[in-house]
């Protein structure tokens, strides 16, 4: 780019004749800025990716089905290929990520807590008929410690409210990461002898704090 600039301006402004006493002037390397074209500029933020095969889904706090839930921000997931079939390798498998605009800074307890109202809602939501009677079984349970900057270890005792309604144990990871004066938390939940974990643990590892929010769900229509 910078030769196709420097070529026009010579041809505008005329080589100077040199003198017959004097030898040609050496020719020099203009001193013209560089080409704003061809300045490598900042890639911008990709969405957080949904990998070929997965599905993906995108739900606004407060959730519907937990509202007690007090954070403010989206909730992004991405469930493996398989996700509802009890025989696929992908049963139950998937990340999720809370990217909230309040702190959330939760130790192991809060966590826990907070993802036992969050399956209880999900699956008394998902549960209209009631097939499924002792919902008070539903628990998640975090390891001790602060899980506000450390990755830590998530048991969940959950119901497949979506197929079987049969109970069923995942487990998994949770971690959280501070953006400016939000959060970051990334979950990675499955079955113990999913295929996907690998999968899982490097698409939760992409999600980042600098990556676009979802555009919100169009409103639905007033009927007005």
């Amino acid at each position: 780019m910078r030769c196709l600039l420097v070529v026009p301006w010579i041809l505008a402004c005329g080589s100077p004749t040199p003198s017959p006493a004097q030898p040609p002037d050496r020719p020099t390397t203009p001193t013209t800025p560089a080409d704003p074209i061809a300045a490598p500029s900042a890639t911008p933020s990709q969405p957080w990716p949904t990998p070929a095969g997965f599905r993906s889904e995108t739900i606004p706090f407060p959730l519907d089905f937990a509202p007690q839930l007090a954070h403010r921000g989206v909730e992004e997931l991405r469930f493996a290929p398989g996700f509802f079939d009890p025989a696929a390798p992908g049963y139950w498998s998937y990340a999720f990520v809370w990217r909230t605009e309040d702190p959330a800074a939760l130790d192991a307890a809060a966590v826990g807590a907070e993802l036992t109202a969050y399956f209880r809602g999900l699956i008394a939501a998902v549960d209209e008929a009631g097939q499924i009677t002792n919902k008070d079984s539903i628990v998640a349970i975090v390891a001790r410690g602060t899980a506000a900057g450390a990755r830590v270890t998530v048991t969940a005792h959950v119901f497949d409210a979506f197929k079987t309604k049969l109970p069923l144990d995942l487990v998994g990871w949770a971690e959280r990461r501070a953006c400016g004066g939000g959060a970051l938390w990334r979950f990675v939940l499955a079955p113990a002898a999913s295929s996907q974990r690998p999968a899982l643990d490097a698409l939760a590892a992409e999600a980042t704090c600098d990556q676009p929010l979802p555009p919100p769900p169009p409103s639905p229509p007033s009927g007005r």
